[in-house]
């Protein structure tokens, strides 16, 4: 069993553990609770043993189950599941997004790290990331007012890795891009919400005008406003203002 999307193969195993891994997420199988036998998953999802317990590791792999002599396949606890992993991003889906806890954790990690990656950028960029950096908010600009918000998010999201980019530093661009799937889920909630896009369009600006100059500190600041109003979105996105 394989399948391809757009150009991507998947294997038999994969699609095994996306099934078994949406199970888990949708709360079919508990955290705690020991996964059903094998000759069971295996006839259940139509797959041979093999490609089954290929799927399992997979799903070990993400920290969503233990595999252990004579306890059989445990699901572990939430918290151990590793969420920046963008496949688990992928089968949480609309939980996610719905999920406030989620997403304002999420809100404060960013809030943890980006800044330090904006300060970086006014430091380093060269002039190639700057113009990078400037092209990705003119692209924003022009997705003010648009009804896609497929669009707005990924303008968004090429804004902030741009500013990863121009950090030159590989901690700060390795822990963005890892967290950036994740990032997605919190753009597609706000930006469903008429005029947050719009909204945060200046703190964007600022941040790329305080890079250009080679400001650190402003830089820095800017990211800081950025982000707590994305914070006070999500917030009023589910009424805990």
């Amino acid at each position: 069993m394989t399948s391809r999307v757009g150009s991507q193969w998947r294997s038999g195993a994969f699609i095994t553990a996306e099934a078994i891994g949406q199970a888990i997420v949708e709360g079919e199988f508990s955290e705690g609770e020991r996964l059903p036998l094998e000759a069971e998953l295996a006839a259940r999802f139509a797959v041979s043993r093999n490609t089954l317990r290929e799927a399992m590791k997979l799903l070990a792999a993400k920290s969503m189950v233990a595999i252990a002599p004579r306890r059989g396949t445990v699901v572990l606890p939430r918290a151990e599941w590793n969420v920046l992993d963008p496949d688990v991003i992928d089968w949480f889906g609309a939980l996610f997004r719905a999920d406030p806890q989620f997403l304002e954790e999420l809100a404060r990690a960013r809030q943890a790290i980006e800044p330090g990656a904006a300060c970086e950028a006014a430091r380093s960029a060269s002039p190639q990331q700057v113009e990078a950096i400037a092209s990705a908010y003119r692209a924003m600009e022009d997705q003010s007012g648009s009804s896609s918000a497929i669009e707005q998010v990924k303008v968004d999201v090429a804004f902030h890795l741009a500013v990863a980019d121009a950090a030159n530093n590989r901690f700060i661009q390795s822990i963005i891009r890892s967290l950036i799937h994740a990032v997605r889920a919190n753009f597609e909630a706000l930006t469903e919400q008429p005029g947050n896009f719009e909204g945060n369009l200046k703190n964007h600006r600022l941040v790329y005008e305080a890079i250009a100059a080679h400001d650190p500190v402003r830089a820095r600041a800017a990211m800081e406003r950025l982000l707590a109003q994305s914070l006070s979105d999500t917030k009023e996105l589910f009424g805990s203002v």
